[in-house]
């Protein structure tokens, strides 16, 4: 009697611990399923690990669609499981469906096949094997099922987590290109407004050299018939015995109007649509020229421009165009010395490299470090915007270039800056006759 109370009270012990195990796995396996960021990878050798410790006698694998977890080669067309979407249980003597030949048969007597189903989707199926032959109790199934849902409802959270993540590294990447997108944008805006502004600009200065070209007409008329009314003046002073202080009046008044005259058409010239012709041109006399009708200007802001000119042989050019590049170089200088100070322009002739340079020195505030490498490039400048549009430099770098030539420049801060224009030489057996 004893022997049978301590059979059965053994029985009720073991299944008391197969219960607690059970409940055990189910715990372990649902805290493993709701854990972020969801790990495939690692979730499944761990889920079954925890079947095994449940269904004892029992191998367990998954077999995952486009994943290798378990048996190769298992399709849904193989596995009754899958076409049934439905547990299956096969005996020692049924073909084993997720196995190509025998080899399961002969090695495994107890099969067992759950299909991993959430909602609509197929997942793939969870294979227990057992090498004894063993049924499966009701309970044991339905424990086996709801592990399967759990896992059926993980992988489709993890696929669902992972089109999010996908979908939120693609929206980063468009936001990212649309952020770059829109500065690009807002630079290319900005770059337009400043040209807007600097074509208004140019073309309000193309207005002034107009005017400028027309009020040299108007001006050069009345000087004409003074300068023509002072000859006739100085030729009859001698005849009507005119005092020498009126002499000494009618000479320093021909003079100033021959320096208006000049002036003039210094600026007419300067103005004036520039045409693409070359000839031969004497460098010493555009520049002794250009400083006639610049110097008055400069020498109301107490700029002094000293020349230091040497011979130099004739060049091959455009002179309207040679001489804005000295126009240019000469105002950046001026503007270089808001307080006032000296230009000095010099000039060489280098025969061996055959070529003749032009410095233009100021000693004024000169180019800071930063800005050195910007100073050619259009529409930088400088200067404040009322000043200066960019634009003399880049220009003046292109007529040299045309010319076969070139500018270079040396600054330092507070010091002063050195423009040269280096342009090549005629060759002798070119040299004819000289631009007016």
């Amino acid at each position: 009697m004893c022997d049978r109370m301590d059979v059965k009270q053994s029985t009720v012990l073991l299944s008391e611990e197969e219960l607690k195990r059970q409940i055990v796995a189910l715990h372990k396996i649902n805290n493993l399923t709701g854990f972020l960021p969801i790990k495939i990878e690692e979730l499944l050798p761990a889920i079954k690990e925890e079947i095994e410790e449940v269904f004892v006698h029992y191998e367990c694998n998954f077999n995952i669609f486009a994943e290798d977890y378990a048996c190769s080669g298992l399709t849904s067309v193989d596995c009754k499981a899958l076409r049934d979407q439905l547990p299956m249980i096969s005996g020692q003597d049924q073909a084993c469906p997720c196995s190509v030949g025998e080899t399961c048969q002969k090695i495994y007597r107890s099969h067992i096949c759950v299909p991993l189903i959430s909602g609509t989707e197929i997942f793939g199926v969870i294979t227990l094997k057992s090498t004894v032959q063993k049924g499966l109790s009701r309970d044991m199934l339905e424990i086996l099922l709801a592990i399967a849902n759990q896992v059926a409802a993980t992988l489709q959270r993890s696929q669902l987590l992972n089109r999010l993540a996908q979908e939120k590294n693609n929206l980063e990447e468009a936001n990212k290109e649309i952020t770059q997108l829109n500065s690009s944008l807002l630079s290319t805006i900005e770059e337009l407004k400043r040209t807007q502004r600097q074509l208004i600009y140019s073309e309000r200065l193309a207005a002034a050299g107009r005017l400028a070209a027309n009020l040299t007409h108007e001006i050069n008329n009345p000087t004409g018939i003074i300068l023509s009314r002072l000859e006739w003046l100085l030729l009859d002073a001698s005849e009507k015995e005119l005092p020498e202080e009126v002499v000494k009046d009618l000479l320093v008044i021909k003079k100033h109007t021959e320096r208006i005259a000049q002036t003039t058409r210094g600026l007419l010239s300067f103005s004036r649509r520039t045409k693409n012709e070359t000839a031969l041109v004497d460098l010493e006399n555009l520049i002794k020229e250009t400083v006639v009708w610049l110097e008055r200007q400069f020498s109301r802001k107490d700029i002094v421009i000293v020349l230091n000119l040497s011979p130099l042989p004739l060049i091959n050019g455009n002179k309207d165009q040679l001489e804005q590049v000295l126009v240019n170089l000469l105002t950046n200088a001026k503007d270089a010395l808001p307080e006032g100070g000296q230009i000095t322009i010099t000039t060489r002739h280098h025969t061996e490299k055959n070529h003749v340079q032009i410095d233009i020195e100021d000693n004024g505030t000169g180019i800071p470090e930063d800005m050195m490498n910007s100073i050619f490039d259009p529409f930088f400048s400088t200067k404040e915007k009322e000043l200066g549009t960019g634009l003399g430099l880049p220009i003046s770098l292109t007529i040299m270039k045309e010319h076969g030539g070139f500018l270079r420049m040396e600054s330092t801060p507070h010091e002063g800056s050195c423009f040269s224009m280096i342009l090549p030489c005629v060759p002798e057996n070119q040299e004819g006759d000289l631009n007016e």
